[in-house]
Parts: C-alpha cells; structure tokens; sequence
C-alpha cells in the first residue's frame, strides 16, 4: 500500500518562495498543514517530550515567527495536529462504514479501514496511540474522545442483535477499548506496517457479543470490501 501523509493523506505542497500572490488564506494553510506534518514526523522519531519547536519549524521549513503566530506553544501545535489527523481517520473509516449495507460487514469494513490507515501512516500510529499519551492531560483527553468516537460503529450491533436490549450497555466501550489496547501494543512493538493482519481476529472480537461465536467465526474470514 502506498504511504501518504499522515494528516491531509497527501504530501504537504510547498508553496514558492518569495513573492507569490496566493490568497493568505492559502499561505496559512499551507503553513499548517506543514507544520502538522512536520509535529507528526519528529514526534514519532524522537518522541513526544524531546521534541522543540526548532525541531518542528525545521522539518516544516517555516519561521519561528510563523509558527508563533499560528500556535502558542508546542503542545497547542501538537493537539491541533493530533485533532485533524484523528478527523482525517474519522471520515475514512466512515466512509467504509458507510459503504457497506449490513451490520457485520459495516463492522468488518470498519476494523479494515481503520488498521490500513495506520500501517499506511506509521507515524500517525505512534502519535495517535503511544505519543499522544506522552503530551500531558489536554492530549490525553482528546485521546479519550478518539477512542469513543468508535463507540457508535459498535452500538448499531445492537439493533441487528435479536438479543441486542439484553446486552450490557458498556459491551461497546469494552470492545472498543480492548481493541484499542491491542493496537497500543502492535505500534508499540513496531508492527504499525502490518496492523492489517489483525483484521480477522478484531473482526471476531467486534462481532462476537452481538451475532455469537458460530457466526463471528464466519464473519471474520470474509474479505472486507476496498
């Protein structure tokens, strides 16, 4: 699969230097996207708590001014980056969620989408799941939000469950969460590239408290759609 950027899913433009007469508002978003690529970049090299400003300025070949005027400090650069990255993730997996018309396989194409966005972006794997705990209580709680944003791909199993008012309603959060710790542990270890591996078994582990283990068993070897 091929590697694109990890927040805007494109290289960042270079915009010429000099004199150019591009709108400002194109100048600024230019600078931003950059920066955020570059913040992803360094963070995943060297870690949250190493990185300077100098070091993301450089990668991002902007002024110091310029970052300044656009952040107030490392940390509000960080979760800016971080915010769209994970909206950026969010409409991908919608849209594979979306593309399908029965639950299970919403669910399936769900998983999919989300581990071949990451082994595609390894940086943003390790700044989504591992750095973004590392970046103090503000990124830790758009962590948390992340997470839950899975939730409702979840809670639609209810509906499609014939037993699905007699589960507990914590099941979702439980799943979610387990997954998530999963996918700590792989980028942890490396295995961000090859996160898709796990689409069978997270498949099951989505599948298995709404449709039973007989019939997760048959849904998790089923191709996910493109």
């Amino acid at each position: 699969m091929e590697r694109v950027g990890p927040v805007t899913g494109t290289r960042p433009i270079r915009l010429p230097s000099g004199r150019h007469g591009l709108p400002r508002e194109v100048v600024i978003s230019s600078q931003r996207d950059r920066l955020f690529e570059a913040m992803i970049a360094v963070v995943a090299e060297k870690g949250y708590g190493a990185v300077t400003v100098a070091d993301v300025i450089a990668g991002a070949g902007v002024s110091r001014a310029t970052f300044y005027e656009l952040f107030g400090d490392k940390e509000d650069c960080f979760i800016a980056a971080h915010d769209e990255l994970i909206e950026r993730l969010m409409e991908y997996v919608t849209s594979a969620f979306e593309g399908e018309d029965e639950w299970p396989d919403q669910a399936r194409a769900t998983i999919a989408a989300l581990l071949h966005f990451l082994a595609a972006n390894p940086d943003a794997a390790r700044v989504a799941m591992v750095e973004v705990l590392a970046a103090g209580s503000r990124a830790q709680e758009r962590y948390r939000v992340a997470i839950r944003g899975f939730v409702p791909f979840l809670e639609q199993g209810r509906r499609y469950s014939p037993r699905g008012s007699e589960l507990p309603d914590s099941v979702p959060r439980i799943v979610v969460g387990g997954i998530a710790t999963t996918l700590f542990e792989e980028v942890v270890a490396g295995h961000a590239a090859s996160l898709p591996r796990l689409v069978p078994e997270l498949t099951y582990t989505a599948l298995v408290p709404y449709v039973g283990h007989r019939r997760a068993l048959e849904e998790m070897w089923k191709t996910p759609g493109p």
